[in-house]
């Protein structure tokens, strides 16, 4: 019986791994081998110099290489900004591609959870714009902060109590404005199976954007995407914890 392959979550923007943890509770009492770590870009604050696109994906394609050369199996999932984290870090990690190479182990499928996923030259800030003031404050050093945590706790966590969502959104660490900036430079789906997670009651990744998303997939792959909706928000990593690894495990049984 072939082992099951390892899963590393990559978080969304403005977000910490701890915001993962109930999920990789779950699928590593499953018998999964689970990791999540912190985006560079969601890590630092000035005077550090902020981490761009390429950084992230740098960190994370480390982790993935230190996986592969164990001989395992991996499927990435990619939250959010994370999707273009995901796709950037997988080049030269195709399970398909190291075999070729005499290598065992490699990445076998990418999940993309309400995922922003853009094609080659595409940035996340020149495909939604800067985002207003009322939302957004960049500081000297070029860093993002939420500013209205009661806004921002409505929409990614609506279903809570305010009080609880506000201290969520208050918790958010900053976000390198330089990774929002930065171009795609690798299409990682093109040749690696593909999975979308589609929240449905998304209110930061809305769901004509994650239409979007899905097109782009499925016109850079050939392919129509594998699909699976969820009637969720933004965060079901937290909000339907249970329902979302329940449809983790199904993905990852089929890859």
């Amino acid at each position: 019986m072939a082992s099951k392959p390892v899963i590393l979550l990559i978080p969304g923007s403005f977000t910490i791994s701890a915001m993962y943890f109930p999920l990789q509770d779950i699928l590593v009492e499953r018998g999964y081998e689970v990791y999540v770590n912190n985006l560079p870009s969601a890590s630092r604050n000035g005077p550090e110099a902020p981490a761009s696109l390429s950084d992230d994906a740098k960190f994370f394609s480390n982790i993935i290489g230190m996986i592969a050369d164990q001989g395992k199996d991996i499927v990435v999932l990619g939250h959010s900004y994370g999707g273009l984290v995901a796709s950037e870090s997988a080049k030269g990690h195709n399970k398909a591609e190291r075999c070729v190479r005499g290598l065992n182990g490699g990445i076998i499928r990418i999940i993309f959870l309400a995922a922003i996923v853009l094609q080659e030259g595409q940035s996340l800030l020149g495909h939604q714009g800067q985002l207003p003031p009322s939302i957004i404050k960049t500081d000297e050093y070029g860093f993002m902060r939420l500013v209205d945590p009661a806004l921002s706790g409505s929409r990614m966590y609506d279903v809570w109590p305010e009080e609880r969502a506000i201290a969520w959104a208050r918790a958010a660490p900053k976000q390198s404005a330089l990774s929002f900036a930065s171009p795609v430079t690798y299409t990682a789906f093109k040749d690696i199976p593909s999975s979308y997670i589609f929240c449905e009651k998304d209110q930061i990744v809305p769901p004509a954007w994650q239409e979007q998303y899905i097109e782009n997939i499925e016109i850079v792959a050939g392919r129509a995407v594998d699909l699976h909706k969820l009637d969720s928000n933004h965060v079901p990593n937290l909000t339907s914890t249970e329902t979302l690894a329940e449809l983790l495990l199904k993905i990852v049984a089929a890859s």
